[in-house]
């Protein structure tokens, strides 16, 4: 542990702050999630409606057309993270050629090889998490397209309550894996945006901060405060 040695208290002060700030806000719009005081339990409720018209519908291609636009969102971003870290992972093998070129630009902190490994790594880890986070969210709304292929065809009302009962609760089920799945894809969402806020580290541990800032104040806008979530009232 002795090249975090290389990191100045500002460094660490930014770091604490980056890590802090991200931290509070996932705690937070969790907690406005279950409440439903934010944009993502405004869509929680719209996808339990979505599931109540699958149940009238004969055809659902069109559900499954939109489980597979899901899953292909999902694909995407985890495919890119694994493009960023190879490129980061790449930046590793080149620092002492890089730390050389940065150290010539006035208006960027002055580094060695330590301090950019730490800056580089951290972003590996961070864009992993974005990774896992995805993939799971990929692999959970795959059980939602499972279980929604199970669901039974809809019947004339009160033919057989049983079967009514079952389809409602596998309709259910199927509501609450598409919600897990968006959790995850919103926290690899967060993951991207607090990722770029990292990248301002390279600049000054002062950038960091204010980027970090900058992005908590985005997502808490968008997220709570933007024209989408007053119009997603049901």
């Amino acid at each position: 542990m002795s090249y975090l040695g290389d990191l100045g208290q500002l460094d660490l002060t930014a770091v604490g702050v980056f890590l802090a700030a991200w931290a509070v806000y996932e705690v937070v719009a969790a907690r406005a999630t279950r409440r439903g005081g934010n944009l993502a339990s405004r869509m929680k409720v719209w996808r339990v409606e979505w599931m109540a018209s699958v149940l009238e519908r004969d055809n659902r291609i069109l559900d499954i057309q939109i489980l597979r636009s899901l899953v292909g969102n999902s694909s995407f971003l985890a495919s890119t993270a694994i493009f960023v870290i190879g490129g980061l992972a790449a930046l590793l093998g080149a620092a002492k050629d890089i730390v050389e070129v940065i150290n010539h630009f006035d208006y960027v902190e002055a580094t060695n090889q330590n301090r950019f490994g730490v800056q580089v790594s951290l972003l590996i880890v961070i864009f992993m998490h974005a990774f896992f986070r995805l993939a799971w969210s990929m692999r959970l709304h795959n059980n939602a397209a499972v279980v929604l292929g199970s669901i039974p065809q809809p019947q004339p009302p009160g033919q057989d309550p049983a079967r009514d009962a079952l389809a409602a609760k596998r309709a259910e089920t199927t509501a609450q894996l598409v919600t897990l799945a968006a959790k995850h894809y919103n926290g690899g969402m967060h993951a991207y945006y607090f990722g770029l806020a990292a990248v301002a580290w390279f600049l000054h541990p002062v950038a960091l901060i204010v980027s970090t800032l900058w992005v908590v104040a985005t997502l808490y806008r968008r997220e709570f405060k933007s024209q989408a979530y007053g119009v997603l009232s049901v």
